[in-house]
């Protein structure tokens, strides 16, 4: 990397895992897109998937006490665990545009889902827990072909639980999922000295960022943490949805 590109790769991290440490979420929607344009969007991918495992391990250390509400979400979990290989086969095979885009519609469809139709909770558990089964396998496919399992992740998991609760559940299903990418990834060899020193790299700054936001989010309230989602989900939604109509009609 030129001095540059390095200035520009730790500042990148170090705000992803900034925004992580005070919100509990949105590292990889910070950091994958922004390195994609200088490094591409397959080792943006894979340099980032290690510090992303790492920081979603220190969020469940962080909320364990929360650890009974797991039984809501076993379907979702199970499926997603279950796809992330799938997405990493995508990640080399398939369309970027096309992944781009159905990440996006999903996000406003869940948008809209959350502000008119019935509560996830409301649902009988049967119906419930076969919506989670199939959220989970879109989540599990866009953690293995994108890092960002993140809008399903959000839309799905914030109507169901409080701030508290939604940040443990989020982290255990994404440290599930960046544990099962990591793992396809290393027995695919895809961590050579070179991108594995490069991984590495990232891990201090995400970190660093990391604990300074955690002083921050104990400040957030409940109401402030819910309308940060909202919005976070319909920016990268109008902007995955951008990009990939722009580069059709290129």
């Amino acid at each position: 990397m030129t001095g540059s590109v390095l200035a520009l790769f730790v500042a990148v991290t170090v705000v992803g895992g900034l925004f992580k440490g005070a919100t509990g979420f949105a590292l990889p929607l910070l950091t994958v897109p922004v390195l994609s344009l200088f490094l591409g969007p397959r080792d943006a991918v894979v340099t980032m998937s290690i510090p992303i495992l790492l920081a979603n391990l220190a969020d469940v250390k962080w909320g364990w006490r929360e650890w009974r509400n797991l039984r809501q979400v076993t379907a979702y979990m199970v499926a997603g665990v279950a796809a992330v290989p799938i997405g990493v086969y995508f990640l080399h095979r398939g369309d970027p545009d096309v992944i781009r885009l159905l990440i996006g519609l999903v996000v406003y469809f869940f948008l809209l889902v959350r502000r008119f139709g019935r509560p996830m909770q409301s649902l009988r558990p049967a119906a419930r827990h076969g919506a989670g089964a199939c959220l989970g396998v879109l989540a599990g496919f866009l953690t293995g072909v994108s890092s960002l399992p993140g809008p399903v992740n959000l839309a799905y998991l914030s109507s169901m639980f409080g701030k508290e609760t939604f940040i443990f559940v989020l982290n255990v299903f994404n440290s599930l999922g960046s544990t099962s990418q990591v793992s396809t990834f290393a027995l695919g060899g895809t961590y050579p000295p070179p991108v594995l020193a490069q991984t590495a790299a990232a891990v201090v700054p995400v970190l660093a960022g990391y604990w300074a936001g955690l002083s921050i989010r104990d400040r957030l309230q409940q109401k402030t943490f819910t309308q940060i989602v909202s919005i976070v989900l319909f920016c990268v939604a109008t902007s995955l949805v951008g990009q990939s109509i722009y580069k059709f009609l290129a």
